[in-house]
């Protein structure tokens, strides 16, 4: 455990002078979660276009791993800070004591590595590949187990001689990258439970988005036990979030009065369409500026350009559809790598299949479809649905709270 952390931001060579902005609120998520996880003072200093985190009590490797959730991260460097003297001499004598002492507790057995040195102050006289030379050869002397590996080796220490100090830093944490939390916009994410909808929500999270979640719940032909699967992907997904909602709506009464008055093959897709319309309505409520969904081009009846045409059609927001060119295997690659593979894969009661036709509509009519959708608003079942929702608030380590009515805030 380090006192001291170094955290490079994704992407922050493309922002020019938006990068002011893009440290603000990368570094407002980092403080969110030291809160809920650290006991210690939390300083944040900008080092050289990267993030130095200093506290006054050692940082835990919980800590890290919470932290490596953040959209934005590139990577964490557990580091240590050597103050540096006016003599050079004495600071390089310091310089290797402190590496021989880090690099102990790492090279415990067979292992390469390479040296590099950065001189933020090049008046710094040693040249960058001079003390890399002099620092590897001091390791090698040390650690005879351990070999030199400049192109790929398997662990880099990484030095930065800097005005008033030198950081050394050698474990280094891959992050998610992407662009920080609420950089993009705020977007309301359709989870269905499957495997597809938690893994569209994370690829947009990567790209900057603040996400809220809707689920609709098919009350009574469907029990409870769905919620709970649909809280437990939630909690998953607000780790990558400083905070998160949840809105679970009560869509029963819409299937059954879409079911008993449409075309037996038009009913999955006008229940997409109806979704998309209550999501619509609260996303107007939370003031969100988008809908995420799981879709992926062809998977299923309601996915072929045809139906996704007419559903965009009738939606005042826009429709991000992360996975539409991916195949299933990519998204259950993705959902393991997040860890909502098997939480989605548990079984659960699904009101559309119960509803859905033998041949359901693949190329609609759009004629049919759009007098029906103008004949049919539900504006009553769609406000009493809005009306009745529940409504949670999730912080960053899961932790739910029920609120008394429908709105975002942090």
């Amino acid at each position: 455990m380090n006192h001291d952390l170094l955290i490079s931001v994704d992407e922050l060579w493309l922002k020019g002078r938006n990068r002011p902005v893009y440290f603000q609120k990368i570094t407002s998520h980092i403080l969110r979660v030291f809160k809920l996880k650290h006991a210690g003072k939390v300083y944040t200093k900008n080092d050289s276009q990267r993030l130095r985190i200093s506290s006054n009590e050692l940082i835990s490797q919980e800590v890290i791993k919470a932290l490596l959730y953040i959209p934005g991260i590139s990577s964490i460097s557990p580091a240590v800070l050597m103050n540096r003297t006016e003599n050079e001499s004495n600071d390089i004598e310091q310089l290797k004591q402190v590496v021989l002492k880090e690099v102990a507790t790492l090279f415990t057995t067979a292992t390469t590595f390479r040296v590099s040195v950065r001189r933020v102050d090049k008046k710094f006289q040693m040249k960058s590949v001079d003390l890399e030379r002099l620092i590897g050869t001091e390791i090698l002397k040390n650690f005879s187990h351990s070999k030199v590996d400049l192109k790929n080796p398997n662990e880099v220490v990484d030095i930065r001689i800097q005005l008033k100090k030198i950081s050394i830093s050698i474990n280094n944490f891959k992050g998610i990258g992407g662009l920080p939390f609420d950089s993009s916009g705020h977007a309301l994410s359709m989870l269905s439970g499957g495997i597809d909808s938690p893994v569209a929500s994370y690829q947009m999270l990567k790209r900057g988005m603040k996400e809220s979640y809707i689920f609709f719940h098919a009350y009574p032909f469907v029990g409870d036990e769905v919620k709970e699967k649909i809280k437990d992907l939630v909690k998953l997904l607000s780790r990558y979030q400083k905070n998160t909602h949840l809105y679970i709506i009560p869509f029963g009464d819409i299937q059954n009065e879409i079911a008993k008055l449409c075309l037996d093959e038009y009913r999955t897709l006008l229940f997409r369409h109806y979704m998309v319309q209550v999501a619509n309505h609260a996303a107007e409520i939370i003031n969100a500026d988008a809908i995420i969904t799981g879709d992926s081009l062809g998977q299923v009846s309601s996915q072929t350009v045809g139906n996704l045409t007419v559903v965009d059609k009738h939606s005042k927001k826009l429709m991000l559809r992360p996975l539409i060119g991916l195949n299933k295997e990519d998204v259950i690659t993705i959902a393991k790598k997040i860890e909502s593979f098997d939480i989605s894969i548990i079984p659960h009661d699904d009101a559309c299949a119960l509803f859905a036709p033998e041949s359901p509509i693949t190329n609609p009519d759009v004629q049919y479809f759009d007098q029906f959708v103008e004949a049919n608003k539900f504006q009553e079942l769609i406000k009493k649905a809005i009306d009745n929702a529940e409504v949670y608030s999730v912080n960053p380590i899961g932790e739910f709270y029920k609120k008394d009515f429908f709105s975002f805030d942090s």
